[in-house]
């Protein structure tokens, strides 16, 4: 097997297991990869696989049943360790909304914290037309595993469809989308170029890192850097967050590959990310893959509230700075408050522990 054994990618439930074969096939070589499932069919395309809650489901699935798969990934989490010697960081790969996906994700999240694995999540959220279960269950969960993983990227799947309007090919566009930009952020730890940004550094900056915002952009000829760079601040500025208080950029190119492109690349983002960011830059030289091209990577992490609140009141209050969107039970976007080291109590697919207007995304003037 090609690759560093300390790094795994983890596809949980189906989207997520489909969405993890789809990084492997874009890479083209052989990775440290399992899939985990309640439902068997997901092991059938080979590779490694660990079933959850084999005895509980007998193979068939959770049927979108929230506290089924925690319950079913509690029975059989052991299973999955014989897989996770060696590691150090794993990639997750998941969609919230659903059973296994929202909570057999949580339970793995915690076994891997337990076994001193950092985590980094990549999850989609359900289509707008879906349902209210459905983006209940995935508003529910999306705090929890923010808290669970060391750094989080939640990406809609409306956004990964890129206009495509036929559902077979619109599925297709979002794994694929999914797949890509997870495979270009693979490729830059496995194969790290002059500047290194390997799955050891980026472990030791993640700590803490928590939710983040994620795009890829690809461009050739003439212009090259100039036109990735404003696409990735185009996808960046499509999904506005919080204060970025520190970024990774990840530049992916053939043997062509300039001293002044990374340089241009590098300063229009830092422009546009801030001057207070924490800003780090690698390269990846990969001929084979990226001739006549250049394909950038950005990570982006947001200041979470407890940041803003050691910056002291001036920070949180002063003169152009945005108000914390937080609750007076201290309950934000990013975190269950005072529940936060406690189990969830899940019903019907929602946290009880989190308040309903939180749950439902009302905004109250506070």
């Amino acid at each position: 097997m090609n690759g560093d054994r300390s790094l795994l990618l983890m596809g949980i439930g189906g989207a997520g297991s489909a969405m993890a074969r789809g990084v492997e096939r874009a890479f083209g070589e052989e990775i440290n990869s399992v899939l985990v499932d309640t439902d068997a069919l997901s092991g059938d395309t080979g590779g490694r696989f660990v079933l959850l809650g084999g005895e509980r489901l007998s193979g068939r699935g959770a049927g979108g049943d929230v506290v089924m798969a925690k319950v079913a990934a509690e029975d059989s989490i052991g299973a999955l360790d014989e897989h996770l010697e060696g590691v150090r960081m794993a990639i997750v790969v998941t969609a919230l909304g659903g059973g296994t996906g929202s909570a057999a994700t949580l339970v793995v999240l915690k076994r891997l914290a337990s076994l001193g694995i950092a985590s980094i999540v990549f999850a989609t959220t359900p289509f707008s037309f879906e349902g209210d279960e459905r983006q209940r269950n995935s508003r529910s969960m999306q705090a929890m595993v923010e808290d669970a993983a060391n750094a989080s990227f939640i990406l809609p799947l409306d956004g990964l469809v890129a206009g495509e309007d036929n559902m077979e090919r619109a599925l297709a566009r979002a794994v694929d989308s999914m797949a890509s930009g997870v495979t270009l952020f693979w490729r830059m730890l496995e194969k790290p170029g002059y500047i290194r940004f390997d799955a050891e550094r980026l472990r030791r900056f993640i700590s803490g890192a928590g939710r983040g915002r994620f795009a890829t952009a690809t461009a050739a000829g003439e212009g090259r850097a100039a036109r990735a760079a404003e696409a990735i601040k185009a996808a960046i500025s499509a999904r506005p967050g919080g204060q970025i208080k520190s970024a990774v950029i990840g530049i992916l190119a053939g043997d062509d590959l300039r001293l002044s492109e990374v340089g241009e690349i590098a300063e229009s983002l830092r422009a546009d990310i801030g001057a207070l960011a924490s800003f780090e830059v690698a390269t990846v030289n990969d001929e084979a893959t990226f001739s006549g091209r250049v394909a950038v990577v950005a990570m982006l992490f947001e200041s979470s509230t407890d940041d803003v609140q050691r910056g002291g009141k001036a920070a949180r209050h002063g003169k152009g700075a945005p108000r914390p969107k937080t609750s007076p039970l201290g309950v934000g976007p990013s975190g269950r408050g005072r529940f936060a080291n406690s189990e969830p109590t899940i019903y019907n697919g929602e946290d009880l522990d989190i308040p309903t207007f939180v749950r439902q995304n009302i905004t109250l003037d506070v």
